[in-house]
């Protein structure tokens, strides 16, 4: 193999293709990149069994061929590089990288021993704004469980149906659902769950795009984000009925501006417990008092106006769960839907565009006088 490529463009590409490539691997190969050529493009592949992303950059082609080479070190390599153009020539085993005066020689593996990668280029796509994935993207991937106890709750689950399509998180503490009403071109009704690391490295790529098309067999999903793709496999299992746990009456209402209470939570929550988080929210009919208090630390309060309508409660949460939803919503005012000061929350935007849906739960956090 033998090409000419930019150096900035190249750089900028192994920027977002090395982000899947492990840290460490009982499989040598899997700290490497494939490069290959294809057409009048080298196609630059990575992957860790699970999730692999493919990048195909237009360059000279003087000669026709692949290797696999050490992703991060050829990474630093290409980014240091001081002249606009990169020569790349493979002999056996071992690329040698020219540009300018610079001349670096590394020994790779051959495209044998890098595994096969999923390929659903030809199979039927769905084709979604880029800005719309990811929102469902960021307004879910937050509450995911962070541990593989549960692998079903590790993933998050996108519902997608002939009338819309959905993203759910949860670690059991917490849940959060985008949902859209609409057609966007889906004929069966299904669920599959996914990795939130795939959908992180789907995000990366979304920015200036405007359409993304997505694939799905029964092992894996594919995301088509301009000259880069990244395919995921499925977690297996079954997702919980979630709809279940999604209190119906709660009475209570509470509506309050979100960039006020997100301030305030922010500084009292800088003398809360490190392990809980906990701050206390006092509602009243036209205020909301912060508290937290740490023994070793100290105390803080501030009051936020709000409306509330409902008896006065006293109810703790994770500071850190509810920025999270405050910090994903866009409606300028958030409406908490409360029963009692140790039920299910709910928290949504007061107001939101017109076949959107996000509504989230978050479990409060026992108060020393409710235990």
């Amino acid at each position: 193999m033998k090409v000419r490529v930019k150096q900035e463009k190249i750089s900028k590409v192994l920027s977002l293709v090395t982000g899947v490539v492990p840290t460490t691997s009982s499989i040598p190969v899997l700290s490497n990149l494939l490069l290959e050529t294809e057409g009048d493009k080298i196609k630059i592949s990575a992957t860790d069994l699970d999730i692999s992303v493919i990048s195909r950059l237009e360059c000279e082609i003087l000669k026709q061929g692949a290797i696999t080479v050490a992703a991060k070190r050829f990474q630093e390599i290409i980014r240091e590089l001081p002249g606009d153009d990169v020569d790349l020539e493979v002999d056996g085993t071992r690329i040698t990288i020219t540009s300018g005066r610079a001349n670096f020689r590394m020994m790779g593996m051959e495209k044998d021993q890098f595994p096969k990668i999923a390929d659903l280029e030809k199979e039927e796509k769905i084709s979604l704004k880029a800005d719309t994935l990811e929102g469902m993207i960021r307004r879910s991937v937050y509450s995911v469980a962070k541990d593989d106890t549960r692998p079903v709750l590790s993933g998050v689950l996108w519902e997608l149906s002939p009338s819309g399509i959905g993203m759910v998180g949860t670690d059991g503490h917490r849940l959060s659902r985008m949902g859209l009403t609409g057609d966007f071109g889906i004929k069966d009704e299904m669920g599959v769950i996914i990795p939130p690391k795939a959908l992180n490295q789907v995000v990366r790529l979304l920015g200036g795009q405007d359409e993304v098309g997505v694939s799905i067999d029964k092992a894996f999903v594919g995301f088509f984000v301009g000259d880069m793709t990244v395919y995921s496999r499925r977690i297996e299992g079954t997702f919980p009925n979630y709809q279940q746990v999604i209190p119906k009456d709660n009475a209570n209402i509470l509506v309050i501006d979100r960039g006020d209470l997100m301030s305030a939570a922010k500084r009292v929550s800088l003398l809360a417990d490190s392990k809980t988080h906990k701050i206390k929210m006092n509602l009243s009919k036209d205020r909301v008092k912060l508290t937290a208090s740490t023994p070793d630390l100290g105390e803080a309060e501030e009051e936020v106006p709000a409306t509330y309508s409902g008896e006065d409660m006293v109810i703790g949460y994770n500071a850190s769960y509810v920025l999270d939803v405050l910090k994903t919503t866009e409606s300028d005012d958030v409406r908490f839907e409360l029963s009692t000061a140790v039920g299910a929350s709910i928290l949504k935007p007061a107001t939101e565009a017109e076949g959107e849906s996000y509504i989230c739960l978050v479990m409060p956090l026992r108060l020393a006088d409710q235990e």
